[in-house]
């Protein structure tokens, strides 16, 4: 019956350990819950702050094609005229040769 007693105190004594175990593991697991909740939060924060600087970055994309298309418009115009004036010069260039 001696037996008996030092074994069932042997047995409390290591089911006290397992559940201080478990509840460390708990605990353990919570914070790791904890630690993910505030990884995702940051996650998303930083996701939202790239879906807006790419938004800003399409918007600087369009102005930077609609200046692009300003300018070749204007050169466009700057060749029509230069092209113009060198023929109206020709013209008169050969109306005073042919004179």
């Amino acid at each position: 019956m001696a037996s008996d007693n030092v074994d069932l105190r042997f047995l409390g004594e290591k089911m006290q350990q397992v559940q201080s175990d478990l509840r460390q593991v708990r605990a353990d697991q919570l914070r790791q819950e904890g630690e993910q909740v505030q990884m995702q939060d940051r996650l998303s924060r930083v996701e939202s702050k790239v879906d807006r600087l790419e938004e800003k970055v399409d918007r600087l994309e369009e102005k930077v094609d609609r200046g692009f298309r300003g300018i070749d418009a204007r050169f466009e115009q700057v060749f029509q005229t230069i092209a113009t004036n060198t023929k109206i010069l020709l013209d008169a260039i050969r109306g005073k040769l042919g004179s």
